[in-house]
């Protein structure tokens, strides 16, 4: 402990003004507001298919790690002699290992692994690590923490992976049950709000998966402003339920439940219904592309 100490001491001995506003920022892309961004984004404009992907390796590797630092219940740094901590509002739980670390992980190996660009690997390992030393620089994890979440992350995410990929394969959502019916049995065990968001989200997007591929096969292209569109109105809605709808709920981790399970029925299911309905999916035109190119054949 008192190594581990002295390396957080270390590092926040070139602590500054700028790097402190600069580090806080970096934490940020492990956090879930980038990932609603990135996920809503491939969801919505460009491949449905791998924004479910990013969805299920991220939200199980939010779950696991909780599920990790309830078990573990080892103490955070944060309020030791001689360590400035930053953002704890950030902090909720126990300290190992790093969700921070873990989900930047997760999300930035998915990417790397489906898309396979150089400049993607350097970005994404780039982020990884800075996403790790933000959480020590800002005072709010030990070393061990962000190793465990690095480690954890990147043997979670190629499972995760393989699990979606055989359920894709399969042609069987249904089959993504292996590891979300476990988790969300353990929310009568771990009684956590971080614990009930991930699996709120999780089984809703799971359950969403399910009626999206059977009952409305929603397509992702369209030109650029109806992309804008889209955006408009589906973050739209994302922010309403995330923010205002709280304001209405009893603070309470069923809250936090039934919140962020509306926010996974929006994302997959809702709002392409209102895409469609306003005809700003370009149904039509994927469809007689398609049928084109089979002629063309």
């Amino acid at each position: 402990m008192d190594n581990m100490l002295e390396i957080l001491k270390y590092f926040q001995s070139f602590s500054n003004q700028t790097l402190d506003s600069l580090f806080e920022l970096i934490t940020m892309l492990g956090e879930d507001i980038f990932f609603i961004i990135v996920a809503a984004l491939f969801y919505w404009c460009f491949n449905k298919s791998f924004g479910y992907k990013l969805a299920f390796v991220y939200l199980t590797c939010g779950a696991f790690n909780t599920i990790i630092k309830e078990i573990v219940k080892f103490p955070r740094p944060i309020g030791y002699e001689g360590i400035k901590s930053t953002r704890v509002e950030t902090a909720g739980g126990y300290s190992f290992p790093s969700g921070h670390t873990q989900q930047s992980t997760s999300l930035f190996t998915t990417l790397m692994a489906e898309f396979k660009k150089k400049w993607l690997y350097l970005v994404g390992v780039l982020a990884i690590l800075l996403v790790g030393f933000s959480r020590m620089y800002l005072g709010v994890h030990w070393p061990t923490d962000v190793v465990g979440g690095l480690v954890i992350g990147i043997i979670w995410s190629i499972v995760a992976i393989k699990i979606f990929d055989w359920s894709k394969d399969k042609g069987k959502p249904v089959l993504l049950g292996v590891f979300i019916i476990p988790m969300l049995i353990c929310i009568l065990f771990f009684q956590t709000a971080t614990y009930y968001k991930a699996v709120g989200t999780l089984t809703a997007l799971w359950v969403g998966y399910i009626i999206e591929n059977k009952y409305i096969n929603y397509e992702t292209k369209a030109v650029w402003w109806k992309q804008i569109i889209k955006l408009i109105i589906g973050f739209l809605g994302l922010i309403l339920i995330k923010v205002y709808l709280k304001k209405l709920l009893p603070l309470s981790i069923y809250s936090d439940f039934l919140r962020y399970a509306l926010m996974g029925i929006w994302l997959t299911v809702i709002s392409p219904i209102i895409f469609r309905a306003l005809h700003i999916e370009e149904r039509d035109e994927v469809v007689e592309s398609n049928c084109d190119d089979q002629l063309a054949s």
